[in-house]
């Protein structure tokens, strides 16, 4: 493929407007936890932010468990260490209050002792269930919210689960309490009435990221860690809105990567904010409610891996002549030139067999195309009915690949041939999770269920 995209000249990225916001670093000014969207906040969204965080108490970092971040890490590839199921049998089913609108979280909670299910659900926002059979732990918190929409929850730092809301907010819940409502340990509003659906990220330090849309113009934000609120670093505008994308982080933490606009992806120092370089791979445009752009990054090469409105596109980070980090993109594997399909979910990356698994649509025209690291095609499946947003493959040790997709579940081998296939009357708008022999997947009107070969 021959399009390549390089890191622009500060000038030339977007509006100059847009980019001269983009490079400020709001770092000044302390918190206050009181403060909702007072006339200065709404004026600088960032004033509260404080590069010096208070004590938090260990573990930092994220949680341990099966599933416990968007797509199973913080590289948000989408495999598992574990073996999926082989049969599609319905374990069990609980009906939900609400739309499961993402992927759920399979977290160990120290507590309790075992593994819980976190579910983004409606109004909730996040009920806890037991994975062994769908019983309902706790629904609901101290707290009232608005949806949570798109924002997977992320589990870390001991005892708190962050979700995201359309009330503008990020949520600290401590799920560590062994009680029918757990209490909201605080909430972080965007005063630039900037829903947040982006399911956050949360680095081996356990400071917390999570971008918001903003009217279209973008913030980005790191939260200390720890029961006490308080905004580490924040950027805004960033030049273009942040919606579903979650964080991503390279293996050796010292970058931060994020997707803005569905256009360019940013490199992020994720100490304190610092723009270290952005690559424009298409014009600027709206992200639209449903897509989610996020980045993945290959833990062995360093790579990203990003899906957009023309296909895949691979970023290399590196370094210029004056010892500058940069980042050069290439389309990968063009799927809107060639059947006029987009990209609207990020790409499954199975790092031990070198392939990439994704979707594109066009209408409710979609293919699922599996691909080696040079964008080569190895199998697609095409003429599926429905349309990808949001719902990202999942990839287990053996190489299958799950997917829920418009009003069905499947499995897939390596090589393309069906495992399984499961129908269902509800429509799937998020992407299963995997544990060992299991898989977990919610539909649009609440449905959580768990997918097996028995409950043995």
């Amino acid at each position: 493929m021959n399009r390549d995209a390089t890191t622009t000249p500060t000038a030339a990225r977007l509006s100059a407007l847009a980019l001269a916001a983009a490079a400020t670093l709001c770092l000044a000014g302390t918190a206050h936890a009181d403060t909702r969207c007072g006339t200065a906040l709404q004026n600088d969204v960032c004033l509260e932010a404080n590069p010096t965080c208070p004590p938090a108490p260990a573990p930092l970092g994220p949680g341990t468990g099966s599933w416990p971040l968007f797509q199973s890490n913080l590289q948000h590839t989408g495999d598992s260490a574990a073996a999926g199921p082989t049969c599609g049998k319905v374990l069990w089913t609980r009906k939900l209050r609400g739309k499961i609108l993402s992927s759920a979280s399979l977290v160990h909670n120290a507590t309790a002792g075992l593994e819980e299910l976190y579910v983004p659900v409606g109004k909730a926002p996040v009920c806890a269930l037991d994975p062994a059979d769908g019983s309902v732990r706790w629904c609901g918190t101290n707290n009232k919210g608005k949806y949570v929409d798109r924002s997977t929850p992320a589990v870390g730092n001991g005892h708190l689960l962050y979700v995201g809301t359309r009330d503008n907010d990020l949520w600290a819940i401590n799920v560590a309490e062994d009680k029918q409502k757990p209490s909201v340990e605080w909430r972080q509003k965007i005063c630039t009435d900037g829903d947040v659906t982006t399911p956050p990220a949360i680095g081996a330090n356990g400071v917390v990221y999570m971008g918001s849309d903003s009217l279209g113009a973008g913030t980005l934000m790191a939260m200390c860690p720890g029961d006490k609120r308080q905004p580490k670093w924040c950027i805004n505008p960033i030049g273009g809105g942040i919606r579903n994308a979650s964080p991503a982080l390279s293996v050796d933490g010292h970058h931060l990567y994020i997707t803005i606009g569905g256009s360019a992806l940013g490199a992020f120092d994720p100490e304190t904010g610092a723009e270290l370089w952005r690559v424009q791979l298409e014009p600027p445009g709206s992200v639209g409610r449903a897509p989610n752009y996020a980045p993945v990054v290959n833990p062995s090469s360093g790579k990203i891996y990003l899906g957009t409105k023309s296909g895949i596109w691979e970023i290399t980070p590196g370094v210029d002549g004056a010892g500058k980090e940069t980042g050069t993109g290439r389309l990968l594997f063009d799927t809107r030139g060639s059947n006029g399909q987009r990209v609207y979910t990020p790409p499954a990356l199975d790092v031990s067999r070198a392939t990439l698994v994704f979707g594109a649509s066009r209408g409710n025209d979609s293919t699922l195309y599996v691909t080696d690291l040079d964008g080569k095609l190895k199998w697609q499946r095409a003429g599926l009915s429905g349309r990808f947003r949001n719902n990202p493959p999942v990839i287990d040790r053996d190489g299958r690949i799950y997917l829920a997709f418009a009003k069905g579940v499947y499995a897939f081998n390596p090589d393309g041939t069906t495992v399984w296939a499961l129908a269902s009357t509800r429509s799937f708008s998020a992407s299963p999770i995997l544990a060992e022999g299991r898989l977990y997947v919610g539909t649009t009107n609440g449905l959580m269920m768990a997918v097996g070969c028995s409950n043995g």
